[in-house]
């Protein structure tokens, strides 16, 4: 009896001893699934970035593959994480970063917005982030980057830009000049031009180098570009600054091409009406002006006819009322004589009797 309870305790205890076990494992698989710092909500149906109610330290945000806009609430709740080092948003609904928007998170060293619907980049979108190492803009609507977007980061070492429509016109091209001279890959291949056609599925670094024959650029894009230290890269920065100023400009008035075209399209339609207007106008200025004066010469001389015949008629009809008054006093005068056969007293007579 004694003996098969002290088997019955065995028993317990080596079950008590693997559960625990079990337990224990669990408990560092969990660690290892999040591990202290990161908060993980992807495929949540989020609207808004969530704020950090516990003011934990989180210094790994990742929300893909939800419905996050960046907007001004999102910014609000990114000020709760103070110490956030990697922002991870792909898959979402951005379509746009207004400019300072991430200055609120200045530590981040990776962003990621990969897979959005990003058509525009204000130049100053990702200003504030002196410690950023990696941007991921691949996979979005991106046709053109501002010739100013890299000011400020002289950390950066990875940008991704594949799987974009990029317009390879060269003063749009000036970015990428600047990119490749600040020494910071690209990414993998498949970053290729849509616009314009002739130039549709070729390669960008390719491209850049056909409109800037002068400098030389990394044939293979999947290799990081060759490092060169700071003297040198503010060498040819400085130099790129000066040959390229003009076409910076250009392309800081022509952001958005492929989106704003029917802008561009109008303004030059409004340009070329209000040119053509001035040169008729020029042209048929003099004679316009000789047939208005004519015009109104011969308002003048009816306007006389008008006032003669006016007066012609009011002087015809002050006649012809004066011989209505000379026919009616014949007439009246025919009567008397006509009544002198009869009974008329003359008071007149009647006076001088």
């Amino acid at each position: 009896m004694m003996q098969s309870c002290r088997q019955r305790l065995l028993l317990l205890c080596l079950t008590a001893a693997v559960a625990m076990n079990m337990l224990g494992n669990t408990a560092v698989a969990a660690k290892e699934v999040a591990p202290q710092g990161v908060k993980n909500l992807t495929n949540m149906a989020l609207s808004v970035i969530p704020h950090n109610v516990n003011s934990s330290v989180v210094t790994k945000l990742v929300i893909e593959r939800n419905l996050i806009t960046l907007n001004e609430l999102d910014r609000q709740a990114l000020v709760s994480y103070p110490l956030l080092e990697e922002l991870h948003l792909d898959g979402n609904w951005v379509t746009a970063v207004p400019a300072n928007y991430c200055s609120v998170v200045p530590h981040l060293r990776v962003l990621s917005l990969s897979r959005n619907n990003i058509s525009r980049l204000d130049p100053e979108a990702f200003f504030g982030l002196d410690d950023l190492t990696e941007l991921d803009l691949s996979h979005n609507q991106l046709t053109s980057l501002p010739s100013q977007l890299l000011r400020g980061m002289n950390g950066l070492k990875k940008l991704n830009l594949q799987e974009n429509p990029w317009n390879c016109s060269c003063p749009l091209l000036s970015s990428i000049v600047e990119v490749t001279a600040a020494n910071i890959s690209i990414g993998a291949p498949g970053v290729t031009c849509a616009f314009p056609e002739a130039k549709a599925g070729k390669d960008l670094y390719e491209t850049t180098a056909a409109c800037y024959p002068s400098l030389t650029f990394t044939a293979d894009p999947q290799t990081p570009a060759t490092p060169v230290n700071t003297q040198q890269s503010r060498t040819t920065s400085a130099m790129l600054k000066t040959t390229l100023s003009s076409s910076q400009d250009q392309s800081n008035d022509w952001t958005p091409v492929f989106g704003n075209t029917w802008k561009f399209t109008a303004c030059v339609v409004a340009l070329a009406l209000t040119t053509s207007m001035l040169i008729v106008c020029a042209i048929k200025g003099p004679s316009w002006y000789k047939l208005f004066h004519n015009y109104r010469h011969r308002r003048l001389n009816q306007q006389e006819d008008d006032e003669d015949n006016f007066a012609s008629t009011v002087f015809s009809e002050i006649e012809r009322y004066h011989n209505h008054q000379t026919f009616t006093f014949e007439h009246q005068n025919g009567q008397t004589e006509e009544e002198e056969d009869g009974y008329f007293e003359d008071p007149y007579i009647r006076r001088e009797e």
